[in-house]
């Protein structure tokens, strides 16, 4: 027994060739500027700064996530988020103008109000 493992020893290993790497590579395609979907982001901004702003924030979220579905190439995905954006830019628009019909009202009414006390006396 002691031989047959000097043996193995005393023996060079056998030679390794390695394989050459194999590369996979996809042609990438451009996707026309045509065929994808609007981001609103400008509109988002827009939202946060004058309108009502803690739904502008889910409407800029989603802008830029259809951003990076876009730049990923996931137009499916991309084309709802744009939907959403503009679903939640939509309700923060026309939140921030009733809040400001509703301010504007009571606005005039007091001034109204002040102005008849004030004849009054």
């Amino acid at each position: 027994m002691p031989t047959e493992k000097k043996k193995l020893l005393e023996e060079p290993p056998p030679s390794y060739t390695p394989a050459p790497p194999v590369y996979y590579t996809q042609p990438q395609q451009p996707i026309p500027e045509a065929s994808l979907p609007n981001d609103y982001l400008i509109l988002s901004l827009f939202s946060i700064i004058c309108c009502f702003w803690p739904v502008g924030i889910i409407a800029l979220l989603k802008s830029v996530e259809t951003r990076r579905y876009c730049q990923d190439g996931r137009l499916a995905e991309a084309q709802a988020s744009s939907r959403e954006a503009k679903t939640f830019n939509m309700i923060s628009i026309g939140i921030g103008v009733a809040i400001n019909i509703i301010v504007f009202f009571f606005t005039i009414l007091a001034v109204v109000t002040t102005v008849a006390i004030s004849v009054a006396q």
